[in-house]
């Protein structure tokens, strides 16, 4: 039993691996995989128990098989994620205007937390400022003030960390839309092939290779 599983969880490494990497290389999903999957999982469960398979490699297969195909379905989602992200963050830079920004962001912040009043242009707010017409001439004046001060290695770390932090909240959103997506990724055509899958690697597993007696 437990050389069986060995195997199985082998296969369904295999397996899961395959799934993503001709996602990667092809830059498309192929549901039908993951029965390859669970024919890889019940294989090797099978060759690994030997004389030993039975309904109950097969049926640990069928859940190494299950868990192989949720992996490697997972692996896929990741994969699209991590494109997006990367062309995300090599997107974006701060510059010397943004840095600006942020800084005006924290003049604005500290004014608020000394109850001096912040005169936003009509119909602005902080939450919707975005350039410098969208703050008050005085607190933007303040920030430029401050970014001139600094040194030119100041300001470029000040901008480094400005990336970092940005790069920070994009991955944790790309993470919940990764978890989102996994939730609803599974359409009628991925549950006909996992189910195939699943039967597969229980077959496979019992060591039913689909040959009779003589």
């Amino acid at each position: 039993m437990l050389k069986g599983i060995i195997g199985g969880v082998i296969g369904g490494l295999l397996g899961a691996a395959l799934w993503a990497g001709v996602t990667y290389y092809t830059d498309r999903e192929f549901g039908w995989i993951a029965w390859i999957v669970g024919a890889l999982v019940g294989a090797l469960t099978g060759a690994f128990a030997r004389d030993e398979a039975s309904p109950m490699t097969g049926a640990a297969a069928a859940l190494i098989a299950l868990v192989s195909i949720a992996v490697g379905k997972f692996a896929v989602i990741h994969i699209y994620a991590t494109k997006a992200s990367e062309k995300i963050h090599s997107a974006y830079r701060v510059t010397d205007e943004i840095a600006v920004q942020a800084i005006a962001d924290q003049v604005v912040e500290e004014w608020e937390k000394n109850s001096k009043p912040v005169n936003w242009p009509e119909g602005m707010s902080k939450d919707e400022a975005a350039e410098e017409k969208d703050y008050p001439k005085e607190i933007w004046s303040d920030a430029q003030g401050r970014w001139t001060a600094m040194s030119a290695s100041q300001q470029q770390t000040y901008k480094q960390d400005l990336e970092a932090h940005h790069h920070e909240k994009m991955d944790e959103v790309i993470a919940a839309m990764e978890a989102e997506a996994f939730k609803k990724s599974f359409d009628l055509l991925d549950i006909i092939f996992a189910l195939l899958a699943i039967a597969s690697a229980y077959k496979l597993g019992t060591g039913d290779l689909g040959g009779g007696e003589d």
